[in-house]
């Protein structure tokens, strides 16, 4: 046990049992009257460069799923032209899954909360395997890759790594 001073160290007044010293103001680390060094409360800090990206992320994010529709559409598009010539079936099921994907599952799980900034949810919407925590948000933006023939998944990609290397609290990959 970790006994509180006698005196002030400012002023060098005798305590009076209170925590702030009545002479000079001081107040002492010590709780004077059960005589404990109070523990300090642990902070848990994020980059401190997010608040210089975090405008970014929270703009490209809440586009994510329109890119993710116009990429659709586009790839639709462009597979029932090459039905014509050669073959576009690949387009044109990537263009549906990519459509669908879009409204069902980016939207609500991922540009609505980037649109309101609630970070915890997403740095918390994980796939746990086995002692892995995977953002979902990572691997929604793969799958868009695949089925948008690359930039379609970008717009969740970006705000994705940058939320999870550079976000507001570190990002713990492992289950606790």
């Amino acid at each position: 046990m970790v006994e509180a001073p006698k005196f002030c160290p400012e002023c060098g007044a005798e305590w009076s049992g209170e925590k702030i010293c009545e002479k000079c103001g001081y107040e002492t680390p010590y709780d004077v009257v059960s005589q404990e060094r109070k523990k300090p409360t642990p902070t848990v800090e994020g980059n401190p460069n997010w608040p210089s990206v975090e405008s970014f992320v929270s703009e490209l994010g809440k586009w994510a799923w329109i890119v993710a529709i116009i990429n659709g559409i586009i790839y639709i598009l462009w597979g029932v032209f090459l039905i014509i010539i050669f073959r576009g079936i690949w387009y044109i099921i990537g263009g549906i899954v990519t459509l669908i994907f879009a409204v069902v599952i980016v939207k609500p799980r991922f540009s609505d909360k980037c649109a309101t900034k609630d970070w915890d949810y997403l740095l918390n919407d994980v796939l746990i395997i086995g002692n892995i925590r995977i953002p979902w948000m990572l691997i929604w933006g793969i799958i868009l890759e695949v089925f948008g023939n690359w930039w379609g998944g970008l717009p969740i990609i970006i705000p994705a790594l940058l939320l999870i290397f550079m976000g507001p609290k570190p990002y713990n990959w492992t289950v606790e």
